[in-house]
């Protein structure tokens, strides 16, 4: 589907399965008719809850007139054509692989910056809901500055998760519901497909890459670390953690997954226990979409500590879904994670996988580690952990840097311990 960017696209030579280039393309009348929509869009009149609200804390959701202007952006000043050329500027494919236990399909959209040097470090990095592959994408402008082919010392893989994004299943295999094993058991496949079954990686994650990342350290040998920047306790983690005390800082951070669980998890709920319902109505219009998806991009970033995400950047995500058509593919995740109303969106821990792990804690995170009961937990296996000032649940779009030097710090310290040391170059 198009050409690839040259720079950083030299394949490992140790891949498996040549992937598919692949460029993002909507077409003209895709994009008439997306622009159509925005404007016949009804936005109801003004009243109590609608003037009161701010997505910032959580009351309420999202006010009237922030939707109007986000609207009146969209349809006059946003340019997804400019979006859409700075997006194929960075390596894209395509992969189809096949579960080995769930037997599913799956045609997997992933951007990359591959290295030239023998001894690169194989990282996979996994968004969530309402995310995107786009989340990583100025960590991969910062990347592709900073290094050249020569000297990156990492192939970088971006994948679109399974059924979100350009990622699909195609024929029998879409119409299976999709679990968190086999969504990371595919991400498991893209890897090895790769060539990076001999290597070993490193997976990360938040939201429910999160998720994927913890499911592929503990049921797949390839994946020899991994690092993560949300993680929310089972049952029993937190009773073993609950009488630990925290230190004022900690308790500040858990402050916000305290606040999510009482008056955030909502959505998630909806999602999963109506996910038909809640993807028909949200795919009749992009505005609708937008309410919906710009409410969480808002309130789960730093609008604190930071300047906010920017509107733009909260388009981009949206406008990717709209193109996509992936919004009720996507809700997977939560059928998976929140099957029925008071469950817990957690992975259980495999107790006879031992695996160390590093963590980011960003001040505004929806469901926090804090490193009291991460020790207690985890002891040396949670060989890494850093507390930032700034940042938010989206952290590698909203603070790309310091979620980069995160993962250098971490890779640096965890490659020789895990077999997957950094020499020189090729």
């Amino acid at each position: 589907m198009g050409s690839v960017s040259t720079t950083f696209s030299t394949l490992p030579s140790g891949v498996q399965v040549q992937p598919t280039p692949f460029r993002i393309d909507v077409s003209d009348s895709d994009l008439s008719q997306f622009r159509s929509l925005i404007q016949q869009a009804v936005i109801p009149p003004e009243q109590f809850y609608n003037k009161h609200a701010n997505p910032a804390t959580g009351k309420f959701g999202i006010t009237r007139d922030w939707l109007i202007h986000a609207r009146d952006y969209w349809l006059n000043t946003y340019d997804w054509r400019a979006q859409e050329s700075f997006i194929n500027s960075f390596p894209q494919y395509t992969q189809t692989v096949v579960g080995p236990t769930s037997g599913q399909t799956f045609n997997l959209h992933f951007a990359a910056l591959f290295s030239l040097r023998k001894d690169a470090i194989p990282v996979i990095f996994m968004h969530g809901w309402p995310g995107s592959f786009l989340e990583f994408v100025p960590m991969l402008d910062i990347l592709r500055s900073r290094y050249t082919p020569e000297t990156l010392p990492y192939h970088i893989v971006v994948p679109s998760i399974p059924d979100y994004g350009y990622s699909t299943r195609p024929n029998d295999s879409a119409l299976q519901e999709l679990t968190t094993e086999f969504a990371a058991e595919a991400m498991n496949e893209l890897m090895l497909s790769l060539g990076f079954g001999s290597t070993g990686y490193v997976a990360q994650g938040g939201d429910v890459g999160y998720a994927l990342a913890r499911a592929m350290a503990n049921n797949h040998p390839a994946c020899k670390a991994s690092h993560l920047n949300m993680f929310m306790f089972t049952p029993e983690q937190f009773a073993a953690c609950k009488e630990e005390p925290l230190t004022e800082r900690e308790e500040r951070l858990m402050s916000g997954t305290n606040a999510w669980i009482k008056q955030g998890s909502a959505y998630a709920y909806e999602h999963g226990t109506r996910p038909a319902t809640i993807a028909l109505t949200l795919s009749t219009n992009p505005v609708a979409m937008l309410a919906w998806m710009g409410e969480k991009f808002i309130e789960w970033s730093d609008n604190l500590h930071n300047n906010p995400l920017s509107l733009e950047k909260i388009l981009d995500g949206v406008s990717l879904y709209w193109f996509s058509g992936c919004f009720p593919r996507t809700m997977w995740s939560y059928r998976s994670l929140v099957p029925e109303i008071g469950a817990t969106a957690v992975v259980q821990e495999s107790k006879s996988v031992q695996k160390p792990f590093g963590y980011s804690a960003f001040p505004v995170e929806i469901g926090t580690l804090p490193k009291t009961w991460g020790k207690k937990l985890f002891g040396e296996r949670l060989a890494y952990y850093k507390e930032h000032e700034v940042g938010g649940h989206f952290a590698a779009l909203q603070e790309p840097e310091n979620f980069l030097d995160d993962m250098e710090e971490f890779l640096q310290f965890i490659a020789p311990k895990v077999g997957l040391t950094k020499g020189k170059s090729a």
